[in-house]
């Protein structure tokens, strides 16, 4: 077994210790909005309805809505489901790690820090937050097929086609997921400009486009001020994932906390992209376009919930997921002592 298969295994041990602890969870909150919408409406009817005026997910809900039948109203099953689909998505984590030149030992620790800290409880404890795993567990299958479609010029036109759809899968499961077709057509341009990329960064772009279009007529729209936007991309940005991670005297979310751990995050991506090879480059660049464009979307989005919520557990899987394979690389430059010692820490 590679290891970054048994680090993504690893990833499972806190739900089996945990096991009675989350027995105890019941539907709440978003969860009693999709309830009330699929009993008070025609299937059609609610699965083109924004949720709560926010996006249109219409995969999520029926996913979701067919898993709560499916399992009987069983939370605990649901909780499960959202363990498994976080070992899937640490599984293909790693294996794009791999494919795009991370040496084993640190996309192996980039999978455990992605897939184990607590900061990211929410996410694995509110059936709501599996629209985000979805997301992301489609955005990896278009870029593990989109690897292939690079590595292999004759890979055959339905590939292109299934491509294309897992992009736009994954946007129809969570709003914030839209901008994972420009996050791969910006791996593709990083990869070439010929004809043939230009072609393949063009179908990667069209998903988003029409689903940007479809918020933009059917959800109403938000007005959100330019400064109170900047502020809270700025401050998700710079704060996740170490403000949850690291705690020390005092902590709270402002300038301080902003310059201390913004430094350390900008030291750890700029050391990394200074080492890194070239194929680990492209990967590196193109998790940073994914943490900056979710900033955006969340400055865009949530900036009127002031910026204390920018370190929210349910923000973390993306930022601890573009983060963790900076820190693998930086790590491997490091004594064997010291990655020993970090680890532990883990």
């Amino acid at each position: 077994m590679r290891w970054h298969r048994a680090a993504a295994l690893v990833s499972l041990l806190p739900l089996l210790i945990y096991w009675r602890h989350f027995q105890l969870l019941f539907f709440f909150h978003d969860d009693w909005e999709l309830l009330n919408g699929h009993a008070t409406q025609t299937l059609p009817q609610w699965l083109a309805e924004p949720f709560l005026g926010e996006g249109i997910l219409p995969l999520f809900k029926l996913l979701w809505i067919a898993a709560v039948r499916s399992f009987g109203g069983s939370y605990m099953a649901m909780i499960v489901l959202l363990w498994l689909t976080h070992l899937a998505i640490a599984l293909l984590f790693g294996h794009i790690l791999l494919r795009s030149g991370l040496p084993v030992n640190g996309a192996s620790f980039a999978v455990l820090m992605f897939s184990l800290p607590w900061t990211q409880l929410e996410t694995l404890g509110w059936s709501m937050l599996w629209s985000a795993q979805l997301g992301l567990l489609f955005f990896f299958a278009a870029w593990n097929i989109l690897l292939g479609l690079l590595e292999n010029p004759h890979t055959p036109p339905a590939a292109t086609g299934v491509y294309a759809l897992c992009i736009l899968a994954s946007g129809l499961s969570s709003s914030r997921s839209i901008i994972s077709g420009i996050v791969l057509a910006a791996f593709v341009l990083l990869h070439g400009t010929s004809v043939r990329h230009l072609w393949l960064c063009a179908i990667s772009l069209l998903p988003p486009a029409i689903l940007t279009l479809s918020m933009w007529l059917f959800v109403p729209h938000h007005d959100a001020q330019l400064g109170p936007a900047v502020s809270y991309a700025l401050y998700y940005f710079l704060l996740n994932p170490l403000y949850s991670l690291i705690s020390f005297p005092g902590r709270t979310v402002d300038t301080r906390a902003l310059l201390l751990l913004g430094t350390v995050k900008v030291l750890f991506i700029a050391w990394a992209l200074f080492t890194a090879k070239r194929k680990s480059l492209t990967l590196l660049l193109t998790l940073l376009a994914f943490d900056l464009l979710t900033a955006v979307a969340l400055g865009y989005a949530r900036s009127n919930l002031g910026v204390a919520t920018t370190v929210s557990s349910r923000y973390q899987y993306i930022s601890l997921l573009c983060f963790a394979p900076a820190v693998g690389l930086a790590l491997l430059s490091s004594r064997r002592q010291a990655q020993v010692i970090v680890l532990l820490i883990l």
